[in-house]
């Protein structure tokens, strides 16, 4: 199971959910205010990102330079939990995949729909790989439809 930007030949993707790329910030952060915020409006403040090797950090990257704006980055975590908290806690804003949220974080989560794709997850499979018959039963349970 996972996201895939790109898949390559030997691999077969089969997207199950889909969710929207958000910007997330503090509850009392000056973006707040603003239902739809614009890249200018986001790139004056320091963004949470995970590390620069993820896929994220190129997304953001590209949408930001086919816009020709600057951002600039506080802080790298290495996991959705931490940025939420580093967020939470008023050291910066991040753009994250919808998918990491629950209703328990204090947050303000905003759309950037307009700028960035969503993001699928699904069943990541080796092309012409076996698949037991457990294998084949939970990736039906998922929605997806078990190649062999």
């Amino acid at each position: 199971v996972g996201s895939m930007l790109e898949v390559p030949d030997d691999i077969d993707y089969q997207p199950i959910y889909t969710y929207d790329t958000v910007l997330i910030a503090p509850l009392n952060h000056p973006l707040s205010s603003i239902p739809e915020p614009t890249l200018a409006d986001i790139s004056p403040y320091g963004l949470i990102l995970p590390p620069r090797h993820l896929s994220t950090w190129g997304v953001v990257d590209l949408v930001f330079q086919q816009h020709n704006l600057d951002y600039k980055v506080t802080l790298e975590a290495g996991g959705w939990e931490v940025i939420k908290k580093y967020v939470e806690g008023g050291l910066g804003v991040s753009i994250v995949s919808a998918i990491c949220l629950t209703d328990d974080e204090r947050l303000t989560v905003l759309p950037l729909g307009k700028y960035f794709p969503s993001r699928s997850y699904g069943v990541v499979l080796r092309r012409g790989k076996f698949l037991s018959p457990a294998a084949k039963r939970f990736i039906h349970m998922m929605g997806g439809t078990p190649g062999q």
